[in-house]
């Protein structure tokens, strides 16, 4: 997915700069889909798509007035907010994956997103189910549910008895956002107390409280926590539409995030921004 991204000689000298921990290039350039798969090699290879894109944003012409990144996407919106440097960010997502991906061997876990339920519904019907929590609140209509696999069956027949339109198992290779990762935490306070914070240049929405930093935030005990707690999308969303913005870019490959803005933001136009060729597409539309 980033073969494109890394002609750019200024990107490639980045990714090479960024690859003192994984081989980023390789990663970005010749892993199959099974590779990319563990949580290991997706979480720095997202990363740094959403650093590299954002930087050719800035070269054209874009400034943000905000930003929010879904999960390890948090971390490139901190990079994009100037609360750390990209190679300190990639340093941070590799040793974070790593420490996932010890925490639960994959292949015991797993998530599912659960359809046209909400949140509280969602809650009531997993209140007589162990081992299986909401991990991601997406949209008041969609939630992502993390747990053991044989937590996750017996939660998509509760949650189908309760009305959910759909409950789909997702491609996933752990229970992200769960108390099951959250012996991954302890080293990754130790991975993220030690990198050079700075307060953001511009309101950065945590997905932990779905607010935007504060000056003097502690950004290690933040993450920390963030690595076992829900992802509070809708209100991460919903505190840059108070903030006045009515343009969102999804930086990096796919479209799930667009796809959202529909029931978050109506009427906000979203954008694609998962390549060169889609940035440089772009135009005047949001200079």
């Amino acid at each position: 997915m980033g073969a494109e991204l890394l002609r750019d000689p200024e990107l490639a000298g980045l990714c090479a700069r960024c690859s003192t921990e994984t081989d980023l290039r390789r990663l970005l350039t010749e892993a199959d889909e099974e590779e990319l798969r563990l949580t290991q090699n997706a979480q720095p290879a997202l990363c740094f798509m959403g650093i590299g894109l954002t930087h050719l944003l800035r070269r054209a012409g874009f400034v943000p007035a905000a930003a929010a990144g879904h999960s390890v996407g948090e971390y490139a919106a901190l990079v994009a907010g100037g609360a750390l440097s990209p190679e300190e960010a990639i340093y941070a997502v590799v040793h974070r994956g790593r420490a996932m991906a010890e925490a639960v061997p994959a292949g015991e876990t797993s998530m599912a997103a659960v359809l046209g339920l909400a949140p509280e519904a969602i809650a009531e019907a997993l209140a007589g189910i162990a081992d299986c929590w909401p991990a991601n609140y997406n949209t008041p209509t969609q939630t992502v549910i993390g747990g053991s696999l044989a937590a996750l069956d017996a939660a998509a027949r509760a949650l189908v008895a309760a009305g959910a339109r759909k409950v789909v198992r997702l491609n996933v290779s752990a229970a992200f956002h769960t108390p099951f990762v959250a012996p991954a935490a302890d080293r990754l306070r130790e991975v993220v107390g030690h990198l050079a914070w700075t307060d953001t240049t511009l309101p950065v929405a945590a997905n932990l409280t779905g607010a935007p930093y504060p000056r003097g935030a502690n950004f290690a005990q933040v993450l920390e926590q963030q690595l076992k707690s829900p992802v509070r999308w809708s209100e991460c969303v919903r505190s840059l539409l108070e903030l006045g913005v009515t343009d969102f870019v999804e930086v990096g490959p796919g479209r799930a995030l667009r796809g959202m803005m529909k029931e978050l933001a109506p009427g906000s136009g979203a954008h694609p921004a998962g390549t060169p060729e889609a940035i440089s597409e772009l135009g005047g539309l949001l200079k």
